[in-house]
């Protein structure tokens, strides 16, 4: 028997619930309370804190928290690393130090790790760097360079500072009816969701052609205010959604909700209305 929790909008009942044929059949006003309404779920999880590489200026690293595929990481360097390239025009500084970096191999980017303050000095510039989906490797290396053509590298010697990324788990929802996580939960990353718009085939209108029905994940971490995230596209696709899992988490419940945009008519699969609970490390 298929885990779905079903909303019939033209079929009057008491508020409550009922069993009919083995499924869980709520009404709306059930359904609002128990699963949460669009404008309830309508927040967003609260922000990870990006982890950091620190380039300290006795020539040390360090790394504060984890990379992760799908989330930035900021680079604070410290500009004592490459003191040879100073060049000074009136009154100002004529230098300046970046960072270059690539994923995998791939094509170089760059941004600058200083930046002049209202004196025209050089001071500490923090970026922040993507680390695309699926991405395994980051690589980094730094060039100093002034106005007068002096050229420094901090790259260790021509190796460049490499950092392998973590991947998010992942929580598969299956046309099957299975549900699989691969990968560890953690407190403080990602949760990226698939969802199969086959397990709620009900609500599919159209208009001009075109979908009129979409499915929404909704899920709350420690019995917490319900949120919501996109699980298809315009056209009806299955896409992710990436979760984050919020630092002092330990546990994460889901459900989804097909809606039709014209009639209104809503579905809900919700393990008969327990939810989709997973504990978070």
């Amino acid at each position: 028997m298929h885990r779905l929790t079903r909303i019939s909008p033209n079929r009057p009942t008491l508020p409550g619930l009922a069993r009919h044929a083995g499924v869980l059949v709520l009404t709306a006003a059930a359904a609002l309370l128990a699963m949460g309404s669009p404008a309830a779920a309508a927040g967003t999880a609260p922000a990870t804190t990006p982890p950091v590489l620190r380039y300290l200026a006795d020539g040390g690293e360090q790394v504060d928290g984890t990379l992760e595929a799908g989330r930035p990481v900021l680079v604070d360097y410290d500009a004592a690393r490459l003191p040879l390239c100073r060049n000074q025009y009136a009154g100002g500084d004529a230098w300046s130090i970046s960072v270059y970096y690539r994923v995998d191999g791939g094509p170089v980017q760059s941004q600058p790790v200083v930046r002049l303050d209202e004196n025209r000095h050089n001071v500490k510039a923090v970026v922040s760097v993507d680390l695309p989906a699926g991405g395994r490797d980051l690589e980094l290396w730094f060039h100093s360079g002034d106005r007068a053509g002096c050229s420094e590298y901090d790259s260790r010697n021509g190796a460049n500072y490499h950092y392998a990324v973590g991947q998010p788990a992942v929580a598969t929802f299956a046309a099957d009816w299975s549900e699989t996580v691969t990968g560890e939960l953690r407190a403080g990353r990602d949760l990226v969701i698939r969802y199969d718009a086959a397990r709620l085939p009900q609500c599919r209108e159209t208009y001009n052609s075109s979908p009129a029905w979409r499915i929404d994940a909704f899920y709350r971490f420690d019995g917490g205010p319900a949120q919501s995230a996109a699980v298809t596209d315009a056209i009806g696709r299955s896409v992710p959604a990436t979760v984050a899992l919020p630092s002092g988490t330990h546990r994460v419940e889901f459900w989804f909700r097909v809606i039709g945009q014209l009639s209104g008519c809503v579905a809900y699969d919700s393990d008969y209305g327990a939810n989709y609970a997973f504990a978070v490390a």
